[in-house]
Formats: C-alpha cells, structure tokens, sequence
C-alpha cells in the first residue's frame, strides 16, 4: 500500500530535504521513455506519455476534441505539481520515497 510522507511525522524541514532530492532527480532532462521525443520536441503520434490538454488524462485514451499537443520537458508529467505540493508517498513502511503522480491525479480531476 502507498502511504503519503505525511503518515511518518517528519518534520517540515525533512520533507523540504526530501522533496528538494526527488526534485533533482527527476528533474535531468531525457527523452521520452515511450515515443523518444527530445526535450522540447512534440511527442509522436500515439505516444503513451501525452497528456491530453482537455481533460489532462492520456492522449491516446481521450475522445476530447483537440489540435494542441504538448511538448516533452525531459520530466514525466506531473512532475512539477507533484514537487510544487509536496506530494510525495513509499511503498508500505520503506520510505523509498518517489512523488505521488495517484494524488497529483485525483487532485486534477476533482477541480
């Protein structure tokens, strides 16, 4: 089971430390681990990756009606929230910790 960060009682300085490293981490541009989009390139057609700027969920999945595309930033979506709101989780008790893409999500569509 996931557990927010906020489950273990960590101070506010810890989960700064913390979030500021995932942050560094994911933050070295690379190319898109589904279409190899470079950074600042459109994704391919079908790509898994893009988000679709209607609804915000997977392009390819989406029925909404649009001719925007998004750009490869070199981070996966959700990224830059997940790091802005402290979103962060681990797997059980581990505090292997990684940002929480599943609550940066049900934070977007419940708006």
């Amino acid at each position: 089971m996931w557990n927010s960060i906020y489950k273990f009682g960590l101070s506010d300085k810890e989960i700064e430390e913390i979030n500021e490293r995932l942050w560094s981490e994911e933050t070295t541009s690379t190319n898109c681990p589904d279409c190899n989009a470079e950074p600042n390139k459109k994704h391919w057609l079908g790509c898994d990756v893009e988000k679709c700027f209607v609804c915000g969920g997977q392009k390819i999945q989406c029925n909404c009606k649009t001719n925007k595309y998004h750009v490869w930033d070199g981070m996966w979506p959700g990224t830059r929230a997940c790091y802005e709101n402290k979103l962060i989780c681990c797997w059980d008790d581990s505090k292997d910790w990684r940002f929480d893409f599943n609550e940066e999500a049900r934070r977007r569509i419940s708006l």
